[in-house]
């Protein structure tokens, strides 16, 4: 990317939100680049969000203008009808404010279209900067999860290992050995059991709490960034091209 750089750099440290009167956990480079990310991404759609409203005022006015030199030009043609074809002070006043409103809009016009032509570097600046904070909250997700599964192995490690023995001298317990189970269907029975006891805690709030925290993704809102473009390098590309020619020009 051109303005905006992933990093791929790894760390075992990750951002831990501490309890209240707890050391704060190391912040891990790449958590660290999210939050800048969301911080210029977030900067970003204000910008956008800004010239969209300056483009939105400028074609209101053009738009009134526009009516008003309609409204002009119907008062001055039926004064021109009422008078038999005379220009009166009227009609030539009318007329006149008839160019004026047109002369207006136009310059509005031109400011519309002025505004409207720094959208595509927006966009593109957004795009980029999206498709950077995804694939790095991506990364900070994948640090927290290899965290959490060797936090588990080194606390629970053990007293999984015991169950699952006890529990396979249960399963072959008075069976012969030609008829008693093997590691790979016991471990199949014990870990599937384990894993709907545990797929049962997913909606816990001390469970969704606590993912939440470990992770500390910064909160984004992507709904004025335009997603096809995020996903498609190819015209991200192909925009930055026509960036560069009008920019040529």
């Amino acid at each position: 990317m051109s303005d905006t750089q992933c990093i791929n750099t790894t760390t075992n440290e990750l951002a831990i939100q501490p309890d209240e009167g707890a050391e704060a956990a190391p912040v891990s480079e790449r958590t660290q680049r999210l939050n800048e990310l969301a911080q210029q991404l977030a900067s970003a759609v204000q910008r956008k969000r800004a010239l969209v409203g300056k483009v939105d005022t400028m074609q209101r006015a053009k738009q009134a203008a526009q009516g008003d030199a309609i409204a002009a030009r119907q008062q001055w043609g039926a004064k021109l009808r009422d008078t038999d074809g005379n220009l009166t002070r009227d009609v030539q006043k009318l007329r006149a404010n008839e160019r004026s409103a047109l002369s207006l809009a136009e310059e509005y016009g031109a400011m519309e279209d002025e505004i409207a032509a720094e959208l595509p570097q927006l966009e593109l600046e957004l795009a980029e900067l999206a498709d950077c904070y995804l694939s790095t909250a991506e990364g900070v997700t994948s640090e927290a999860a290899s965290q959490a599964y060797e936090q588990l192995l080194a606390q629970a490690g053990n007293s999984l290992a015991v169950a699952f023995a006890l529990f396979a001298k249960a399963e072959n317990a008075g069976v012969g050995y030609c008829q008693s189970a093997s590691t790979g269907e016991l471990s199949s029975t014990f870990f599937g059991r384990l894993g709907e006891a545990v797929r049962h805690r997913l909606n816990d709030s001390a469970v969704t709490d606590q993912v939440a925290q470990q992770l500390a993704l910064p909160p984004m809102d992507l709904s004025a960034v335009d997603m096809d473009l995020v996903r498609s390098p190819a015209r991200r590309s192909q925009l930055r091209a026509q960036i560069s020619a009008g920019s040529a020009v």
